[in-house]
């Protein structure tokens, strides 16, 4: 192999690794869940409101564990573990979430009428805003999901019935739909990167 050819073809592996690291979801197993906790949690609050707050602590502790487990499953797959960006985002999602819980729970103690449902709402709306963050920094996806999500937030408390239901199950579809098109996506992203220009 010629020094031209070998330069060049440590320069397609270069851009196929910026490539990776420029587009680069979350696991699609991650994705599925939260859509599965979303789901299960808000159709909890319609239908068995004393339950839910336990199945959001234990189920969200539970979660976080298994998004530890299939992230570091993803990162010896890819072969890359990027010790700084899995720091980055334990930092936002875990410290950005329990902000949001810790806040939400300090608003509701000063302001009496901040209590019940409605601090559901501000809890779903900072979360909300969460994941338009996640979408700056990590995955574009939630570039989209997170207006959603607070847009959820604010109208659910016009719903006349099963609103938390219902915004669970746009969540949880907008987790798991995305993933349906990762493939040719992924596919097209190698095809592009493997024929050299």
């Amino acid at each position: 192999m010629t020094d031209a050819a070998r330069i060049e073809q440590d320069l397609h592996y270069v851009r196929g690794v910026l490539a990776r690291r420029e587009h680069n979801p979350a696991p699609t197993p991650i994705l599925y869940v939260w859509a599965v906790y979303v789901l299960a949690g808000y159709t909890m609050i319609d239908f068995a409101p004393a339950v839910s707050e336990w199945f959001f602590m234990f189920g969200g502790i539970a979660g976080g564990f298994l998004c530890w487990i299939f992230g570091r499953q993803h990162a010896r797959r890819e072969g890359e573990y990027d010790r700084a960006k899995v720091r980055r985002m334990t930092l936002h999602w875990m410290v950005g979430i329990l902000l949001s819980l810790l806040f939400t729970f300090a608003l509701a103690a000063v302001i009496p009428s901040l209590r019940g449902t409605a601090a559901s709402q501000v809890l779903v709306v900072m979360i909300g805003l969460v994941y338009f963050l996640a979408g700056v920094h990590f995955d574009r996806q939630f570039l989209w999901l997170g207006p959603v999500l607070m847009i959820g937030g604010v109208l659910v408390g016009l719903a006349p019935r099963y609103g938390w239901t219902c915004l669970g199950a746009i969540i949880a579809m907008g987790l798991v739909v995305p993933t349906f098109f990762r493939h040719s996506r992924e596919t097209e992203q190698h095809d592009s990167i493997a024929t050299p220009e």
